[in-house]
């Protein structure tokens, strides 16, 4: 958020919230190597059902966010443009669905239901948890109406088994596809 808020159109700081929500995974990296982090291959279905979602839900394009952000890129020398893709790429694939989905599936649905979210267990079902953190991630998101399909989507992916792995491999598989998206069309205002 802080490198949003100091910049104004074409964030060139982004690679650093990548590697500052690394640097927090490798920080709590012996609390989070006691989850287990094996996702069934069924995780995958959701998450191209997500991407789907977001693709179809979206708005027409923003022909004036695209041109900002090309032209973000195109000041760049190309290793520059490739290095901040990268970084891009990877947050949206790896950084990204491991922070949300730790503190959306992990902590705020089960918090919903008990101030001791820990004693709560991860197939724990309630409207009010699967509605309000569905919603809060449809608010972080900024397309609502998608973001909030996606919480209850990767929510059900985690009642599933409760894995929470399953949710992060479902969400990983959303961004993953809509990065490849998005690099072959050029709407770039999908990654706002």
């Amino acid at each position: 958020m802080l490198s949003a808020a100091i910049t104004t159109g074409f964030n060139y700081l982004y690679p650093l919230r990548v590697l500052a929500a690394a640097g927090a995974l490798w920080f709590y990296r012996r609390e989070l190597a006691a989850l287990d982090w094996k996702p069934s291959l069924w995780a995958i279905a959701p998450g191209v059902l997500v991407f789907g979602l977001w693709i179809a839900l979206a708005p027409p394009a923003d022909k004036g966010a695209d041109a900002a952000f090309g032209a973000g890129l195109g000041s760049m020398s190309a290793i520059a443009a490739g290095a901040w893709l990268f970084f891009r790429v990877a947050g949206a694939s790896v950084t990204v669905p491991i922070a949300e989905e730790l503190a959306f599936r992990g902590y705020l649905l089960r918090k919903l239901i008990a101030a001791d979210f820990a004693a709560v267990p991860a197939t724990q079902f309630t409207w009010l948890s699967l509605i309000g953190s569905s919603v809060l991630f449809g608010l972080l998101h900024g397309y609502w109406l998608a973001g909030t399909l996606a919480g209850m989507i990767f929510a059900a992916t985690l009642y599933r088994r409760g894995a929470l792995a399953d949710a992060v491999a479902a969400h990983a598989t959303a961004n993953i596809l809509l990065s490849a998206y998005v690099l072959a069309t050029h709407r770039w205002f999908l990654w706002n």
